[in-house]
């Protein structure tokens, strides 16, 4: 793949400057002393391989832990109920009036009401940690619902929305995008756009967020992987579909440029459509060929590349034939005698252009895979040199057909069609003809 990113306008300090000064990223976001760390790893590895080990609790925070939301509620006013008890002993006793009594009591009561509230704010932090804990636990993060997440927040009577909590719902999405990506020159497995959508479904955060966190990624590697950097643009405008216009603004933050883009989405949707191709044969189920196209409009594959595609996998099917029915022709060792596996190789062939040509004329052909219709190796870079080969295969077949010497337009419509694939002219094919009926009929008894 071909992406010249390194010829961008913004350098890699650039780029991570524009990143973190962008307004789409949330002040809490900029302001992080230290960078996300993120793992490349496989999808589907266990959750400690994505996100990192069980984080430990500190301070206060295991006693707030131990408590339900209801048991904080009831142990901060029994606190705060026994300060201002004692704030107004020690007023009466010291202060001997009233007055003196109650400013006691509200002395201590606001203190110890500034302590509970103190520690009720770690709230949040401790549900990060449970929730971090939990989808770090995981065998499989892939498979987290969006039910467990709000049953930790939940438990710990906190909005998905705190502070603390989004923040590792974001760290979790990072190191989860991250791990999807494949490792050095590795391809994209087709899985990764759908298990990313719904792992940001299982969190709960919305597009900008998300987005956001895209591009912290893409900070990372445009500075150490660009390879991965085009993957990233190409999965994440996927993930996003049109509001990747508005929140992922690649050209803005990293200097990259419409073409460069253009390239990144290309070149990777071209890949994995090319093992989507291979999912069809010559038999060209229709079910499949429906779900080719599909998969074409998903990965934004233009219509004259997804055709230019199908049409080479068409020929190198056609090709597969070619070679076999070869090998078996120049190892046979029977003159006069055709194998029957030649010519069943010659009639699979023919079998699959005529079924490539009715489709392409099917009422319904709009839901199908661009590029049916017949083929023809004319043209090839590498025609030239099959050309020996390939009239030798047509002068066997042909040989075939021909062997009880009559020529009729039934015979000629299967020798037409075969000729117009193997690319051959009209006049080589019709000398082959003709020396072919020529042999036939020297070997008919006077």
């Amino acid at each position: 793949m071909e992406l010249s990113l390194v010829s961008a306008k913004a350098s890699p300090r650039a780029a991570a400057a524009a990143v973190s000064s962008s307004p789409l990223l949330p002040s809490a976001t900029r302001s992080r002393p230290r960078g996300r760390r993120f793992r490349c790893v496989a999808a589907a590895s266990k959750g400690e391989e994505v996100f990192g080990g069980r984080k430990e609790l500190t301070g206060v925070q295991p006693l707030v832990e131990a408590l339900p939301p209801a048991g904080r509620a009831v142990l901060e006013l029994a606190v705060v109920a026994a300060a201002a008890a004692g704030g107004y002993t020690l007023g009466t006793r010291y202060g001997g009036t009233r007055t003196t009594a109650v400013a006691g009591a509200a002395v201590l009561g606001a203190a110890t009401l500034a302590g509970a509230a103190t520690v009720n704010s770690v709230v949040p932090e401790v549900a990060a940690v449970g929730l971090h804990n939990y989808v770090a636990g995981s065998d499989d993060p892939t498979a987290l619902e969006a039910s467990e997440v709000a049953a930790i927040a939940s438990k710990y009577g906190v909005s998905t929305q705190d502070a603390a909590f989004k923040s590792e719902l974001c760290d979790l999405y990072a190191s989860f995008v991250y791990s999807v990506l494949p490792p050095g020159h590795e391809d994209l497995k087709g899985t990764e756009v759908e298990a990313i959508k719904k792992f940001k479904k299982a969190l709960g955060l919305d597009d900008v967020d998300a987005a956001n966190m895209h591009l912290a990624i893409g900070r990372r590697l445009y500075r150490e992987r660009l390879d991965a950097f085009q993957k990233l643009i190409f999965v994440s405008n996927l993930v996003f579909g049109d509001a990747s216009d508005f929140i992922l603004p690649w050209k803005h933050l990293f200097g990259i440029t419409d073409y460069q883009i253009d390239i990144a989405m290309r070149e990777n949707a071209k890949s994995l459509y090319a093992l989507e191709l291979k999912s069809i044969g010559r038999g060209l189920d229709i079910g499949t060929l429906i779900e080719v196209r599909r998969v074409q409009l998903a990965y934004k594959l233009f219509d004259e590349v997804a055709a230019d595609m199908f049409k080479e996998h068409a020929k190198k099917l056609v090709q597969e034939n070619i070679s076999s029915a070869l090998s078996i022709l120049k190892s046979n060792t029977s003159a006069g005698n055709i194998p029957t596996e030649v010519i069943n190789e010659v009639n699979s062939i023919l079998a699959f252009n005529r079924l490539l040509t009715v489709l392409s004329k099917f009422p319904q052909g709009e839901r199908f895979a661009r590029g049916l219709g017949p083929i023809s190796l004319a043209g090839d870079f590498d025609h030239d040199m099959m050309v020996g080969d390939l009239k030798i295969l047509y002068a066997a077949y042909t040989t075939e057909v021909l062997s009880d010497g009559r020529l009729d337009d039934e015979k000629l419509g299967p020798l037409n069609e075969l000729r117009n694939i193997f690319g051959l002219g009209k006049r080589e094919a019709e000398a082959i003809i003709e020396g072919v009926m020529s042999d036939v009929k020297s070997q008919v008894p006077a």
